[in-house]
């Protein structure tokens, strides 16, 4: 086919190029001008007419972005009636409207995929179950995982990145539709230890400062703490005026705290510090920032003025008896806090950013996402439309507005303006989603870390000296992140 080609298009150039000479040359001959007395004429040369050779098109194939045997030829891949087996770590009413919405999934997806969402237990059995099956290839086809255990998975090669899916023309998304996501959301899963994307936000959460509004107006303030120091002089100052609508038994304190190494993390970023740097090469909370978090929450325990939490999620209960007026804990739990206002004292509360010795308040935004594991091309692929399809505007507006956590695009955030007339205390704090932030460890050998992190905090607050217990935490979780590094 290719020399019948050449040939034909040989054939027409020689019909057209040699009128056209014929004629070149009989003008020349005809119709020359005389020449000009004193000037030097050019005499005219034969012209010679040479036929471009056009090479034949090249039979080697352009190779393709990515190792096909892993994502096999996905513009080609047809995933029609593959089984998608999902864990998860949602209970409840989660884990209720997470199986309806599979359901629907199932129920009208064009290629006849069938997914089964499996509950394993909170996020460190999940976490932990994922770890023991790695050796044996014991694992779903894709999982809820924090970007650190997604870090952890992938050094073990069992997850897949995720650009190829979302880069492809097929199957992916265009420009204009990445620009709807917000970038606090789609930067959290580039881990820095492989520069490649390991999962994708079904959602994202922040820490907040949660706030008795009435207990406040009592102690003469019109407004919640937006320095650290401010929110020590109002702590003490409710330590020494209990809230006159308490309910139940128990002392009261301006701050109930639980030990949780997010907390710690949401300190130092509101003083302006990180975690770990920008390459995830080495952590870095040994500074300023992060004795300051330390020393300011050792001495509101000292005086008096905070407490740590006698049972889980005692911080809620006791601010939702009247008997805390701050706490800092997620906006996840919008919805428990309320209900545990409406079961308690039945004040007037809010959220605000925790308080920042920063110009402007720095959050800690986080959110578990959904990660691939290895199996087939075709597998995979289904795995990746059943996360595209809950990341449709429609599917984020139903997650977000029935669990409390906060969207990841704009479109879906549009979807919920009389979700957010009805729920004011939601829409304010989603208002937070566009802060300054500082990010968690997406690294692996953080959980690790992160133990040491809590083991550090009851050190202190037990009488431990901060800075020495802060250097030896730092030095541990630096060796825990080479021992981990991929």
């Amino acid at each position: 086919m290719i020399t019948s080609t050449r040939t034909l298009l040989l054939k027409v150039l020689e019909l057209l190029v040699v009128p056209i000479l014929i004629t070149a040359l009989g003008i020349s001959c005809s119709a020359r001008p005389a020449a000009t007395v004193g000037t030097l004429t050019n005499t005219l040369e034969p012209t010679v007419l040479s036929t471009p050779q056009t090479a034949a098109p090249s039979l080697t194939p352009t190779p393709l972005p990515y190792d096909v045997e892993i994502y096999g030829a996905l513009e080609s891949l047809n995933p029609s009636g593959q089984i998608v087996i999902y864990w998860h770590p949602y209970t409840n009413a989660r884990e209720e409207l997470l199986l309806g919405m599979v359901d629907e999934f199932n129920r009208t997806n064009e290629w006849r995929i069938t997914v089964f969402a499996d509950h394993q237990g909170g996020y460190t059995d999940l976490y932990q179950k994922i770890v023991a099956g790695i050796p044996t290839s014991q694992l779903p086809s894709m999982a809820v995982a924090y970007q650190n255990q997604a870090a952890t998975y992938a050094v073990q090669g069992a997850l897949v990145a995720l650009a190829p899916y979302v880069e492809s023309e097929k199957w992916g998304y265009t420009e204009e539709q990445l620009d709807d996501f917000f970038p606090t959301a789609l930067a959290a899963d580039i881990l820095p230890q492989f520069e490649a994307r390991y999962g994708w936000p079904l959602h994202k959460s922040m820490e907040v400062m949660y706030y008795n509004e009435d207990w406040l107006a009592e102690l003469g303030y019109d407004g919640p703490p937006e320095t650290w120091d401010e929110f020590g002089e109002m702590a003490c100052a409710a330590t020494e005026q209990p809230f006159s609508g308490a309910t139940g038994e128990g002392s009261s304190y301006g701050y109930v705290y639980s030990i949780d190494a997010a907390r710690f993390a949401t300190f130092v970023f509101s003083r302006g510090g990180n975690i770990i740097n920008e390459t995830g090469t080495s952590y870095v909370f040994g500074g300023a920032e992060g004795l300051g978090a330390l020393t300011s929450l050792k001495g509101l325990v000292d005086q008096g003025c905070a407490a740590e939490q006698t049972e889980r999620y005692g911080d809620q209960s006791d601010f939702g008896a009247g008997r805390s007026l701050f706490t800092i804990s997620s906006t996840s739990r919008l919805s428990y806090y309320g209900q545990a206002v409406d079961e308690g004292a039945g004040f007037s509360w809010s959220v605000n950013p925790p308080p920042h010795t920063t110009d402007a308040p720095r959050m800690n935004i986080y959110g578990a996402s959904q990660s691939i594991f290895v199996s087939s091309p075709k597998e995979q692929l289904a795995a990746w439309l059943f996360i595209k399809w809950m990341s449709e505007p429609e599917q984020q507006a139903t997650w977000a507005s029935s669990t409390g956590y906060s969207p990841t695009r704009q479109a879906a955030a549009d979807l919920l303006a009389d979700y957010f007339a009805e729920n004011p205390t939601y829409a304010k704090a989603f208002t937070f989603m566009s802060m300054d932030y500082g990010v968690e460890s997406p690294v692996a050998g953080y959980a690790e870390c992160r133990a040491a992190v809590e083991e550090m905090l009851t050190a202190v607050l037990g009488g431990e000296d901060p800075q020495a217990q802060l250097d030896a935490t730092v030095e541990q979780c630096n060796e825990y992140l080479e021992e981990a590094a991929p």
